[in-house]
């Protein structure tokens, strides 16, 4: 899926915005997470901030490379290889997903965020299914 440049620009953007607040969108993301579905904590590392930190530096990554189709999905298809290990499933992807944008939403201002919030579902989306087709 290709972004153009005004879409790569206008997420960059927006989650520059968010830079101020990422540590506690992180947090928030992964207790949401935890709290709705209790049989993931064992499947993570006790140093959750080391986790949270990685959700926010792969977005960042991604946004950096968005530009650059091939460098994104194979970017992309090794993460999904890697989180067959983990034991994401297309269930879990969705989840991530869908609360991911909700948790973006809280954080950037429910208002300001129904603007922008359709090109990050089509980013989103890419990145479920470029990480399943890693994962296969």
């Amino acid at each position: 899926m290709n972004f153009t440049n005004e879409e790569i620009a206008t997420l960059r953007a927006s989650f520059m915005q968010l830079i101020p607040v990422t540590e506690q969108l992180s947090a928030d993301f992964y207790s949401k997470m935890f709290q709705e579905h209790p049989e993931l904590p064992p499947l993570f590392k006790p140093d959750m901030q080391s986790q949270q930190d990685k959700l926010i530096d792969t977005l960042a990554a991604l946004l950096d490379v968005l530009n650059k189709p091939d460098v994104a999905e194979n970017a992309l298809h090794d993460l999904g290889k890697r989180h067959v290990a983990y034991g994401a499933t297309p269930a879990t992807y969705a989840w991530v997903e869908a609360n991911l944008q909700i948790v973006m939403a809280q954080h950037a201002g429910e208002e300001a965020f129904e603007a922008i919030k359709p090109l990050w579902a089509k980013l989103l989306s890419f990145v479920t299914k470029t990480m399943l087709e890693g994962a296969k």
